[in-house]
């Protein structure tokens, strides 16, 4: 059933004959799936834009030294890619290859807990509808603690069905683990720590002696693996937490603007996030109309879905009613990027509220349907991103990051800053992402000294500066006045280092 749907379906999109399109025996749908999208969103993604994202960028500045803590966030993301690079590489498709298996990763997980829960017709229809969240399709090549933080959340869902099912001594254990590194990633996953505890008390585990050792366990392990990063912070003046105080999570916004922006926020979310996951799931309620739901046979069938149900539910609507409270209680400034890695969990909500089932599925053609819709919906993202990129008809965002011309900068700068220092380009000085787009253009692979600040750079340090030179760089309108304007009005200048030394990279 769901592999002639999958063939039919996508054969009739695509203009073939549903006898010639035949998904490979032994080859499981959602790999297949999941492999093809990500082919084809990861090579579209590196066509339109000029710069990889400033995300991406960020990470592999700081990847140049291994720290308990970066300024602006925790160490896991930089610690993983640091491991990346040294198997693949330093370059931009490092960080999109990482993201993207992240990413896929955490929507097998949620396939194959979905399939768990209510079958396999279920579980594909829910991943093709979470495959229409644009932080999934148009961001797929980001690599950054969002990305990173989802893996985690969607690895803790994961753990806590097992507890809920079959409890043991070591899904406690693996929690614990992830706790500490999803801490370690990004505070957010304080959201999913605290739907774990709901669910641990919802369900009733704190009357089992076992399952009350159990979370102590976690909580023991998790604290372990956190406690250096905490170390880290109480000696820091300028560390994640004084960076989020000063921008989003001090923000104090007054009572008006905090109901419009979180109003606006949970608008985007689900209406513009999620609006092409709304589409298909509702054009698969349209076509399973008419079908009446078939009960469950046996009552601890329905008890065991009924547990897959609330932590499903848990993880799709705690973390946009934490986060609006924040938006409202606290006047903290939400982020609407902070959706990254709670968004799919939206699926089976919606699902839910649309009557979408597994029997139905099966007895009805919304199957087929939702495989149309993919096709079709995932071709107009594609053609969106590309339309609205700088080599479309209707650039949306001019002057937005992607458009941004490194390339042709690191050409314009390159060879006049060589000839002035007297050798390679080892470090360049200047605002983090053009610093940053800047090196990755650069065969020296120079280190990047983030607004000229040796206290948030610390791959650098002062007898580097003094002995190899500094590339300057600085934005249009900005700098002394003896720096040489290139593109634009971009400028540069250089300090001549001595000389003694040995290469970094």
């Amino acid at each position: 059933m769901d592999r002639s749907c999958v063939n039919g379906a996508v054969g009739r999109s695509l203009g073939v004959p549903g006898g010639m399109l035949r998904v490979p025996q032994g080859i499981p749908v959602t790999l297949l799936l999941l492999l093809l999208f990500s082919a084809v969103w990861l090579a579209h993604l590196d066509s339109v834009a000029l710069t990889p994202p400033a995300d991406n960028i960020e990470q592999l500045t700081w990847m140049r030294s291994l720290e308990w803590g970066y300024y602006k966030h925790p160490p896991v993301p930089t610690w993983v890619l640091w491991a990346a690079v040294q198997l693949i590489g330093w370059s931009a498709w490092t960080t999109y290859l990482l993201g993207a298996l992240l990413t896929l990763a955490s929507l097998a997980i949620f396939a194959s807990l979905l399939r768990d829960i209510h079958g396999r017709a279920y579980a594909l229809v829910g991943l093709m509808a979470a495959l229409g969240v644009t932080f999934y399709n148009g961001r797929l090549n980001y690599y950054n603690h969002n990305v990173v933080l989802m893996f985690w959340v969607a690895l803790s869902a994961w753990l806590w069905w097992r507890i809920l099912t079959r409890p043991r001594w070591g899904w406690w254990l693996a929690l614990g683990v992830v706790g500490g590194l999803g801490m370690l990633s990004k505070y957010q996953y304080a959201v999913a720590a605290t739907g774990g505890l709901w669910l641990f008390v919802r369900h009733g585990l704190w009357r089992d002696r076992q399952q009350c050792q159990g979370l102590a366990l976690a909580v023991v392990v998790g604290g372990v693996i956190f406690m250096p990063h905490v170390v880290w912070l109480l000696e820091q003046a300028r560390g994640p937490i004084a960076y989020a105080m000063h921008s989003s999570l001090g923000a104090d916004l007054p009572l008006l603007r905090r109901l419009s922006a979180t109003a606006l926020w949970l608008l985007d979310w689900l209406f513009n996030r999620c609006l092409p996951a709304v589409l298909l799931l509702l054009g698969v309620h349209w076509a399973q109309r008419g079908l009446a739901p078939v009960p469950l046979e046996s009552s601890a069938d329905r008890a065991l879905q009924a547990r897959g149900n609330s932590l499903l539910l848990c993880w799709g609507v705690l973390p946009p009613a934490f986060m609006a409270a924040m938006g409202v209680l606290g006047g903290v400034d939400l982020q609407l990027q902070w959706g990254t890695a709670f968004a799919l969990w939206t699926v089976p909500v919606l699902m839910a509220a649309l009557g979408v089932r597994e029997a139905t599925l099966r007895a009805g053609r919304g199957l087929c349907w939702a495989v149309g819709a993919l096709v079709l919906l995932q071709a107009v993202l594609v053609w969106q991103s590309y339309d609205t990129s700088v080599f479309g008809r209707h650039r949306t965002q001019v002057g937005h990051w992607r458009e941004f011309p490194s390339e042709a900068l690191a050409q314009a700068v390159a060879g006049p800053a060589r000839q002035a220092l007297g050798g390679p380009i080892k470090i360049i000085s200047g605002p983090a992402s053009p610093a940053g787009a800047l090196a990755l253009r650069l065969p020296e692979k120079p280190r990047v000294l983030i607004d000229g600040d040796l206290a948030v750079s610390p791959w650098i340090s002062a007898q580097d500066m003094e002995r190899d030179g500094v590339l300057e760089l600085w934005p249009p309108g900005a700098g002394p006045s003896d720096v040489h304007r290139v593109m634009d009005g971009w400028g540069w200048r250089v300090r001549e280092g001595d000389g003694v030394g040995s290469d970094f990279f």
